[in-house]
């Protein structure tokens, strides 16, 4: 019987099968109910059929994506979450922006927990939008605006701080002037003594506070800015991750170090001599959400294998060759008009939550999920790691769908919280019952979002395996190098040639020296050169 060569969607790789009559649909049919009859039970009502979600097409640029999530995973969803969604007629875009909510509204929820194994943890995720140059993954920026009421008021509880500070450091430096005996003929300045003792005490200068981070500074900005923002989430947006790799590179300090420790809020210390700078944060909580290209995304994880590629949810947005139409302005005030309702009532919801500020996470509210739901959660996990690694036997997809069990619960939390604020039409009020729990519902969609992510997650190794294509060295020889130069030239000219004809700044260099050798160009001094007078009398005449 004669083998019949089929080709996975999910991995774009052929498969040997041996009756010509079976598809690689039924094979895989036949797999998952034989290993992971799980998903069609707890995808039932929410996908007509569960291998859907392990859907791939080929983008215009010709790369393999995963397909969109359907309408109805969206229209389960809480309202704040559903109705800014239902704006955008893209159903790729709303798919990513789902992945982009979840680490947005969980930065606005600091003092929540979610029990994982033995610790408690906030609900900060951290996902990677990836996808080509003019592809739409711009929208995120829409989705990170829902915080900026929270911003707002941090930086103006921290200009507050910053304000009462001068006049406790102003009334200090008084004080010890009058004690040094600077200020006994001033007698504006003179003060009651009497209180003298218990204020004479060096106020500290408080430091600067913001939930929203700046997508430009350096890493020890941030770990500057973690440090004072303490207990609570930061939030950090990046358009741009090829931007970050480039302050990577010149900065001091190293982004893929906070971003290992922010996943499981594990500690994070720098410490630098210029001025005296030390910071250690037991729990380093971060909320991150960035975009980029592939190349982007290749630089800042170099290799699968250091497990910072685990830390992340990933979503993949497909080329269009497509033209998107302009919104008129009533379509643009109805965007401004549902999210700026949005961004207030989870401002609300923040604030609310402030009541729980310096208590012990024992004391915060929390999921608490049923000893059945815990037993489906772990049978569902048994059976996934079993699939993916039957599918998908080239891709060790062990840890991060073993570390996506902890951004489940972190999911439930947000959408718990966000259930029961449209019960209760308010914040006030909402976290009187510190025990919050997740409806089996929700449960089941956010065990389906996660298989969903899995097949995000091996797209995205896929493409991050495969090597990168080796562009072909241009070998031109020094002769014709030696047309391209001008009459007069510094090294940094020749470079930039070189460079525009696919030359190596090492083989310009090699170049430039044999051509000095050989007396067609002078070296006037250390960098200029010239071509010789014989050569370009040689090249007129010609």
């Amino acid at each position: 019987m004669s083998n019949t060569k089929l080709t996975d969607p999910t991995t774009m790789k052929e498969t040997n099968v041996n009756e010509p009559n079976v598809s690689y649909a039924d094979m895989l049919r036949e797999t998952q109910q034989a290993e992971f009859p799980l998903l069609g039970e707890v995808t039932e009502g929410i996908v007509d059929d569960p291998l859907t979600l392990m859907n791939a097409q080929t983008d215009d640029d010709g790369v393999v994506v995963p397909c969109a999530l359907p309408d109805a995973m969206v229209q389960q969803l809480p309202q704040m979450m559903s109705e800014p969604l239902s704006l955008y007629e893209d159903r790729d875009v709303r798919t990513m922006l789902l992945a982009a909510m979840m680490p947005t509204l969980g930065s606005a929820m600091s003092n929540v927990r979610v029990r994982h194994e033995r610790k408690l943890y906030a609900p900060g995720m951290m996902n990677v939008c990836v996808g080509p140059s003019a592809s739409g993954k711009g929208a995120v920026g829409d989705v990170a605006s829902l915080v900026d009421g929270i911003n707002e008021a941090v930086l103006g509880e921290s200009a507050q701080e910053m304000a009462d500070y001068r006049k406790k450091r102003s009334r200090y430096d008084r004080l010890k002037k009058q004690l040094d005996g600077a200020a006994k003929r001033d007698v504006t300045q003179l003060v009651d003594i009497n209180n003298i003792g218990e204020e004479v005490e060096e106020p500290t200068m408080p430091l600067r506070r913001m939930h929203k981070l700046p997508s430009k500074t350096t890493a020890a900005n941030y770990y500057r800015l973690l440090y004072a923002n303490g207990d609570n989430i930061s939030y950090l947006h990046v358009p741009e991750l090829a931007e970050l790799n480039a302050a990577n590179r010149n900065a001091f300090g190293d982004f893929a170090y906070m971003m290992l420790a922010a996943q499981n809020e594990e500690p994070l210390h720098t410490a630098r001599k210029t001025d005296d700078e030390d910071y250690r944060i037991e729990r380093t909580r971060l909320a991150l959400v960035a975009t980029g290209t592939e190349s982007s995304v290749r630089a800042f994880i170099p290799n699968l294998e250091d497990g910072l590629s685990t830390r992340f949810l990933y979503h993949n947005l497909p080329a269009k060759g497509t033209v998107r139409d302009e919104m008129d302005e009533a379509m643009a005030e109805a965007f401004n008009d549902v999210y700026a309702h949005h961004r207030n009532q989870l401002t609300e919801i923040w604030k609310e939550l402030r009541q729980f500020d310096g208590k012990s996470d024992e004391e915060l509210p929390r999921l608490m999920l049923s000893d059945a739901q815990r037993s489906l959660i772990n049978d569902y996990y048994r059976q996934l790691v079993s699939f993916i690694a039957l599918t998908q036997p080239d891709h060790d997809l062990r840890a991060p769908i073993l570390r996506t069990r902890l951004n489940l619960y972190r999911m439930l939390m947000v959408i718990a919280v966000l259930r029961r604020h449209e019960e209760s039409g308010t914040a006030e009020g909402m976290f009187a019952d510190r025990v919050f729990t997740a409806t089996d519902a929700d449960l089941r969609w956010g065990l389906t979002y996660i298989f969903y992510l899995m097949m995000q997650t091996s797209a995205i190794y896929n493409r991050l395996r495969a090597p990168l294509p080796v562009k072909e060295a241009t070998h031109l020889s020094a002769l014709a190098f030696f047309s391209l130069l001008p009459p007069s030239f510094t090294t940094e000219v020749a470079v930039k040639l070189g460079d525009e004809q696919g030359i190596k700044s090492r083989a310009v260099r090699y170049q430039l020296s044999t051509l000095c050798s050989k007396g067609y160009i002078e070296r006037v001094r250390q960098g200029v050169y010239r071509k010789a007078k014989r050569m370009c009398v040689r090249k007129k005449t010609a």
